[in-house]
């Protein structure tokens, strides 16, 4: 009877002890994939993110200015004195605030319908070493946009020649995308800025918008 208690302690301390291996197993599979491979394919894709992104916008700014006509004239009010010097410089609120929402409305549908088709990374990439990051065969990953696309505005004016300056509007776009990886999820932010408009200014400008940079807005 004795040896029989035996054996059956024995048995149940093998299984405690084979299941504690398996959860320390899964536990260190996830903990590497999460902290190690995670972050190198992030870092690897980032490039490709980036480009997503920045081409979703750029994309966008084109088919909201094509469709509404946007021109310099619609965002800046540049006002003369009558010496034909420039007085004053100034953004159109309304029109910038109806532009950016117009522009992040298209720039989420076109980010969606891009990410769709995801990202390709080398398979040597998922075992967290950077000698392996760029071989092998491609392996492809799905991105989502996380939220709406932030948007803001600036400028800056570089002297162009005598009494011409030329004034270029541009428009910071903060996107966040999401890298979905088999055991995590990966946030991604990005600051894009893309040319909107640019004009040339006839005229004196005054110093000040020379060393304000976006002293327009």
């Amino acid at each position: 009877m004795q040896k029989i208690k035996r054996k059956k302690y024995n048995w149940k301390t093998k299984a405690y002890i084979g299941l504690g291996i398996i959860l320390f197993l899964i536990l260190s599979v996830f903990l590497y994939f999460n902290y190690i491979v995670g972050p190198l394919v992030v870092e690897v894709s980032r490039a490709q993110v980036d480009s997503v992104a920045t081409t979703a916008i750029s994309d966008a700014i084109y088919d909201v200015i094509q469709e509404k006509g946007y021109a310099y004239d619609d965002f800046i009010d540049v006002t003369y004195s009558s010496e034909n010097k420039v007085s004053s410089i100034t953004a159109d609120s309304i029109t910038l605030n109806n532009f950016a929402r117009e522009l992040s409305t298209e720039a989420q549908i076109l980010l969606d319908k891009v990410s769709e088709h995801g990202i390709s990374v080398p398979l040597g990439t998922f075992s967290g070493l950077n000698a392996l990051s760029g071989i092998g065969p491609k392996i492809n990953i799905k991105i989502l946009p996380i939220g709406s696309v932030i948007t803001s505005f600036s400028s800056d004016f570089i002297s162009a020649g005598i009494n011409q300056t030329k004034h270029s509007l541009y428009i910071n776009a903060n996107v966040t995308i999401s890298v979905i990886l088999p055991l995590t999820t990966k946030k991604v932010d990005f600051i894009t800025q893309i040319l909107v408009c640019e004009n040339i200014i006839v005229g004196e400008v005054p110093q000040f918008y020379f060393t304000s940079g976006d002293s327009v807005f």
